[in-house]
């Protein structure tokens, strides 16, 4: 099967329970992130997330690792521009920040 035939199939099936998936954990106060990926060679996919108020760090985290699509540094840019509770207790994210 393509990646286009894939892209295809996750269009008109797995998107949409996706967002009916989300859209009831909405409802119900629960956080969701999900990462759909039919080209691993050109890191091609889709995304449903939907995060409830406080929802955890570790939720924020999975969420902004699929939106940098695993790039290491998109990460700590997009981490270093978050106002995640606790961040700067992080010892890497301090060497970091001193370094630049």
């Amino acid at each position: 099967m393509t990646p286009a035939e894939r892209e295809a199939i996750y269009d008109a099936e797995i998107a949409p329970e996706l967002s009916r998936l989300a859209a009831r954990c909405q409802e119900v106060g629960m956080s969701m992130v999900a990462e759909v990926e039919w080209n691993a060679s050109e890191a091609a996919g889709g995304m449903t997330v939907t995060l409830a108020e406080g929802s955890s760090f570790a939720m924020r985290l999975v969420k902004l690792a699929c939106e940098v699509r695993g790039n290491i540094d998109g990460m700590i840019i997009a981490l270093r521009k978050s106002n995640v509770p606790g961040l700067d207790q992080s010892i890497f994210m301090r060497i970091i920040d001193r370094a630049s």
